[in-house]
């Protein structure tokens, strides 16, 4: 169970003077990783306006969890003060605010001051990813991608684009990069619990397609068969493959699609009326194919 404390009714009081005084900066992140220790370091930065500021003075406390506490100033620099906090098994989150107490000079004698923050709020994060093992593959290669506590619902996000992503375990996951346009960098984002967790950049080499034969000629209304093949299992869905034709008369075929989990597939074309010209083969991340077709009578 999530636990956030009440805090005391000055939330959201921030008293700062005009001209001299010290403003309150949170230094932790909203979302920290979930460590086994279960300790995490909440860090404030104090930052003095005005000579009238004894920064000697500064003191730090921290109130959370309904407990006021104080701060440890950072030994590195004095103007930085942390928390190490210590996470309750049951909560996976905690809300918390500062308050900074200084002195000023006021003539000769030193005026106590104080500032309280805004209320801050961080939660843990129970899944990170470490790494892609490459950062490079033609399209339909699988990737493995390391992390923790991956969930059978996870996906892997290519430049926008959902990629066929198979649950090795939970702490692997493979996806099969998908048919994008070749020779440029696509950012990579892990989709789970609602939200995008981001991976890294990952570069999609050119992969050839393969038709046979190399080249038709025909008259019209024979048939002849065209294989299009690739060096890998076609992702679910199945592999699109784009026809165009100079001479769209002479040629009647069917739309062109590896199936799922094949590597290849025999598509039928049918010879229409006299002409010259060639097929065009395309998939996105593939070089394209030219293929030569006649048809005479």
């Amino acid at each position: 169970m999530n636990r956030v404390f009440p805090l005391f009714p000055v939330l959201g009081i921030v008293l700062l003077l005009s001209g001299c005084g010290v403003t309150v900066d949170n230094l932790t992140p909203a979302r920290v990783p979930q460590n086994p220790s279960g300790i995490y370091t909440i860090t404030m930065q104090a930052e003095a306006r005005g000579g009238a500021v004894r920064k000697s003075t500064l003191q730090g406390s921290i109130v959370i969890d309904g407990e006021t506490l104080p701060m440890e100033r950072n030994p590195i620099d004095p103007n930085i003060f942390d928390f190490d906090y210590v996470m309750p098994e049951d909560q996976s989150e905690a809300a918390y605010y500062f308050i900074l107490n200084y002195n000023v000079l006021g003539g000769s004698k030193e005026k106590p001051k104080q500032v309280i923050s805004s209320l801050y709020n961080f939660k843990l994060v129970n899944k990170y990813v470490i790494q892609m093992q490459v950062d490079r593959a033609p399209v339909g290669r699988p990737v493995t991608v390391l992390g923790r506590r991956f969930f059978r619902s996870d996906k892997i996000i290519v430049g926008g684009v959902e990629a066929e992503t198979r649950f090795k375990s939970d702490n692997e996951v493979e996806f099969v990069v998908p048919p994008l346009p070749a020779g440029e960098s696509y950012f990579v984002q892990l989709q789970t619990d609602g939200r995008r967790v981001p991976i890294g950049n990952f570069m999609i080499d050119l992969s050839l397609l393969k038709v046979a034969p190399k080249s038709i000629t025909m008259a019209p209304g024979d048939t002849a068969l065209l294989v299009f093949s690739v060096d890998f299992e076609a992702p679910a869905g199945g592999l699109a493959v784009r026809i165009t034709t100079d001479v769209p008369s002479s040629v009647i075929m069917p739309e062109v699609i590896i199936p799922a989990g094949s590597r290849s597939v025999s598509v039928p074309i049918e010879g229409g009326n006299p002409g010259v010209g060639a097929l065009f083969a395309d998939v996105p991340g593939m070089k394209e194919v030219t293929i030569p077709i006649s048809v005479i009578e």
